[in-house]
């Protein structure tokens, strides 16, 4: 039996704790916040785990960069699950560790998507709060974080943490006509 954690927290994906994540891909969650809804996205996510779990994880783990790169010129992701006990939610913190800077195609420092039957219960805000944590012990003085207009719960969450609007407008990351809130949050 799984004991439950009372405060959600980041833990590095494994091959044994993949279960889980797949179990959300069958309840139709998208790993991909800017693809929620996408049931063909989903369903590719679900064969492409079936087939070569390894190497599945193994591309959650390095795309779109591995967290330990050797170049310091290079993008680097850490990519993270949060849990309670059980798979909550993928989440990434990614920069070039020269700059503490992310690519014009990157959409942002952090990205988050908590599992729909877990949203609501403050997972999110911990998890940002634990990135924010560990962004500080890579010297990261300032995050950039993106969300669409119509999310409320994320622009929530980033605004619960300290975040502030400094740009509205399309990113790089996606399509030129959805508009993104940009947000900064000083560490």
């Amino acid at each position: 039996m799984t004991t439950l954690a009372t405060t959600p927290v980041l833990v590095a994906p494994t091959l044994d704790a993949l279960g889980g994540y797949e179990d959300a891909l069958e309840r139709g969650w998208s790993p991909d916040p800017r693809r929620t809804g996408n049931a063909a996205y989903v369903a590719a996510e679900l064969e492409a785990l079936r087939a070569n779990r390894a190497g599945y994880l193994d591309r959650l783990l390095n795309d779109p960069a591995p967290a330990r790169n050797p170049s310091p010129t290079a993008l680097v992701n850490h990519a993270f699950w949060i849990s309670d006990g059980a798979f909550a939610s993928k989440a990434d913190l990614r920069y070039i560790p020269a700059t503490g800077a992310v690519p014009a195609g990157i959409p942002g420092h952090i990205g988050f998507s908590v599992v729909p039957w877990k949203q609501g219960k403050g997972y999110a805000t911990a998890a940002l709060r634990a990135l924010m944590e560990f962004a500080g012990t890579k010297r990261l003085k300032t995050l950039h974080i993106l969300c669409n207009p119509e999310n409320m719960a994320s622009r929530l969450v980033i605004e619960r943490v300290g975040g502030k609007v400094y740009h509205v407008g399309p990113h790089p990351s996606d399509s030129p006509r959805q508009m993104k809130i940009h947000y900064r949050v000083r560490l």
